[in-house]
């Protein structure tokens, strides 16, 4: 393993002379830091390289091991690193606190080299375990949530974000708006080009209205050749300026095979009282308001509260 890609070990021993023993024993497999205070150990273990594991003393003037320990798992930086104790207290109660602050393993001194290495392999080969199915996790997560063709949001994620935003917007009274698009006679495109064409058209308007939205907007999938967009702090009228600009640039473009394609919009606003179906019912009633007035278009609620 290169120097470089070493995983790092920061020991921690009041005792000069023990840390750099220790260090001997562990440098060929392992990049070393070492502190020999708990001050020193605190702030090394946040700086880069950010150990994979902490060997560390129980026993040390001012600012004790356990301390240490107890510091580093309170830190949301530091609290996943394994913490090792190495140390000469070999009371079985010392043990068991040690263990109970959080730490991983509580290994009596004068150490046994290849026992120790063996732990330490275990300790972070678990450690990296364990980040790989987080890792994991949030994968899958990503992935229920998000639309499998175009990379959006789903429906159930937009369902899930649109009552959060309703509920803020009705808890401190701000304003929120609702776009909903939907591309004109697309079934004409599946039906002259096929469904790989059409998914294709598909692909390309969820990427233009990405590239054409502000960041604080939520776009997603809302089914078909439907998508709708949840914007936060806006007020109707801003919402319908967004929609006729996205109305405009998407009358614009040009897409592959099928060339010239328009859109339809209807926009809505949250209204004091009102839940998350009357809000996007105000949008979807204008966005058929939108398709009868000939398409490519934008219309606004007509529902007052």
């Amino acid at each position: 393993m290169s120097e470089t890609h070493k995983q790092t070990i920061l020991i921690v021993d009041d005792l000069r002379t023990n840390a750099l023993v220790l260090a001997k024993i562990l440098q060929p497999e392992w990049s070393i830091k070492t502190a020999f205070d708990g001050p020193s150990a605190l702030q090394l273990a946040i700086e880069d390289p950010v150990p994979n594991i902490i060997l560390l003393d129980a026993k040390m003037p001012g600012m004790d091991g356990y301390e240490v320990c107890k510091r580093l798992k309170q830190s949301p930086e530091t609290r996943d690193i394994p913490v090792m104790f190495i140390t000469a207290l070999d009371d079985q109660k010392d043990e068991e606190y040690g263990l109970g602050l959080g730490a991983v393993d509580y290994i009596v001194k004068p150490v046994n080299g290849p026992i120790v290495k063996a732990r330490i392999r275990n300790h972070i080969a678990l450690q990296q375990a364990l980040a790989d199915l987080a890792l994991k996790n949030e994968e899958l997560e990503e992935i229920a949530i998000r639309d499998k063709l175009t990379g959006l949001y789903n429906r159930r994620k937009l369902d899930e974000s649109f009552a959060i935003e309703v509920s803020r917007a009705e808890r401190y009274d701000r304003p929120l708006s609702v776009i909903m698009v939907d591309v004109d006679f697309f079934k004409a495109v599946n039906d002259t080009h096929g469904h790989p064409v059409g998914d294709a058209v598909l692909v390309e308007t969820a990427e233009r209205l990405l590239a054409a939205l502000r960041t604080s907007d939520i776009p997603g999938r809302w089914g078909g050749e439907e998508f709708l967009i949840i914007c936060p702090e806006t007020p109707l009228e801003i919402a319908v300026q967004l929609a006729e600009r996205l109305r405009i640039d998407y009358e614009q473009s040009e897409f592959p095979v099928v060339g010239r394609l328009t859109a339809s919009f209807g926009v809505s606003a949250h209204h004091a009282g009102q839940r998350v179906d009357d809000i996007l019912l105000g949008a979807d009633e204008a966005l058929y308001r939108a398709k009868k007035n000939g398409r490519n278009g934008v219309e606004q609620e007509e529902r007052q509260p």
